[in-house]
Formats: C-alpha cells, sequence, structure tokens
C-alpha cells in the first residue's frame, strides 16, 4: 500500500513541476509550447515516478547498497555475533582463548572471570578475535591491523581483519561483521548515471525541450532529486 502510494503521489507531483516548469519555460525559451503539454507531462512523471518507486522497493531491502552519490555505502553487514573467544598473547606465546560475551552495544564480558574484554591489559595484547560462524566448522579468526611498531592503533582507527579474507570488523562495533562490496562503486555509479539519464529523456524526447537545454535542466533536476527527494523518501520507506 505505502509503494502504490507514493507512485501516486509521486506521478502527481512530477507531472505538475514539469508541466508547470515547461509551460513557463518554453514559454520564454521558444516561440510555442510542446503539444498536448498536460498529458506529456503525465505520462513523464509516471516514468518517474515508476523509477523512483523502484529504486524505494530496492532500498527497503537492502539499505544504502543502491543510495545517491552522496551517500551509498561500499560494505554490508555479513553478520552480528554476541561472543567471540579472545586470543592474548605474552611474550611469543598465545595463551588459550577465553570466552566473552555481549553485555552492552560494545561491551563484552567473560563469564567466568566477570571482567570486561579490552584489547590490551596486564594479562597481555589481545592478537586474535574468534568468531564462530552459522554453518562453519571452525570459527574465523580476525587479527588487528597493528602499526609497524606491533602496537594498536588508536580505537577509532583499530579493524579487526578476518585471516585470509576481506572480510572486517570496527572496534566500535565488535561482533559486527562486515563485507566490502567490490561492485559498490560501479553500481552506484551506473543507478545514479541512468537516474541522470532518464531526466534527460523526460526532457529532450518527452517535454520537447532541445537536448542543449534538456541536459542543463535535467542535471539541475537531477541534483536536486538526488539531494532531497531520494532521501526523505528513503527515510520513510526504512521507517
Amino acid at each position: 500500500m505505502l509503494f502504490l502510494i507514493m507512485l501516486l503521489a509521486l506521478t502527481a507531483i512530477f507531472a505538475a513541476v514539469l508541466w508547470i516548469g515547461s509551460v513557463i519555460l518554453q514559454g520564454w525559451l521558444y516561440n510555442d509550447l510542446a503539444p498536448h503539454l498536460p498529458w506529456r507531462a503525465l505520462g513523464c512523471g509516471a516514468v518517474l515516478a515508476i523509477f523512483h518507486t523502484g529504486w524505494c522497493a530496492i532500498y527497503k531491502k537492502d539499505p544504502g547498497r543502491f543510495d545517491t552519490l552522496t551517500q551509498f555505502k561500499t560494505e554490508t553487514l555479513d553478520g552480528q555475533y554476541d561472543e567471540f573467544l579472545s586470543v592474548r598473547r605474552v611474550g611469543n606465546e598465545e595463551k588459550k582463548p577465553a570466552r566473552f560475551v555481549r553485555k552492552g552495544e560494545n561491551i563484552f564480558q567473560s563469564p567466568e572471570t566477570g571482567k570486561n574484554w579490552s584489547r590490551s591489559d596486564a594479562d597481555g595484547m589481545v592478537v586474535a578475535l574468534l568468531i564462530q560462524e552459522k554453518g562453519k566448522d571452525q570459527p574465523t579468526r580476525f587479527n588487528p591491523n597493528l602499526q609497524p611498531d606491533g602496537t594498536f592503533p588508536p580505537p577509532e582507527e583499530t579493524r579487526w581483519e578476518e585471516e585470509r579474507g576481506k572480510r572486517y570488523m570496527d572496534q566500535a562495533g565488535l561482533g559486527k561483521i562486515y563485507r566490502v562490496r567490490s561492485m559498490a562503486y560501479m553500481a552506484n555509479l551506473t543507478a545514479n548515471f541512468l537516474h541522470l539519464l532518464l531526466w534527460v529523456a523526460v526532457l529532450w524526447p518527452g517535454m520537447r525541450f532541445t537536448l542543449g537545454h534538456a541536459i542543463g535542466f535535467g542535471l539541475l533536476l537531477w541534483g536536486v532529486t538526488m539531494l532531497v527527494v531520494q532521501p526523505a523518501l528513503f527515510g520513510l520507506v526504512v521507517k
């Protein structure tokens, strides 16, 4: 129902913008208005509405995967876990992994000792986190991105990176495993470029502007839609 209402509302809004804008601009730029302007505006408005409603439906299933150029993300959450095994090193020897379970947003505590987890203390320095992922026989090892001198970087720059893999956990989000999507840039550039082309197509053969004017006005309307309209629509569908 939400997407049907969105489709109808966007059709009416886009059609009104195209009709009123074309009457004003074509009356100023050209000698005559394009024929059947109201019907052209309605048809082009429906095409734009279908495109944006479809984009919102995709966005709802995986927020951020296909987003505007200023907001799209290059990684996705691959799993979230509430416990891990912490491997500490004392000298050159790795000690037996200790189990920690989540007690807060980013607080993990040992059920045996009651101590909160920290990456280094008097008991040694943590050199790996082991997470037992669903469907795997052996736990996945995540190593810290240590500095050349073997010390931790600042907490906000610390990552726990999958051994022999490309996934990672941030220090501020332990237990949340993220996977980098190698095609994210290309996919989002393509989606946003198609959005721009649609505006140009709507204005050029659709509303009968010249190609030069269609490109200029299309860039303007594309920018406004991307920076103002789409974020509002995406926020609406993920509430």
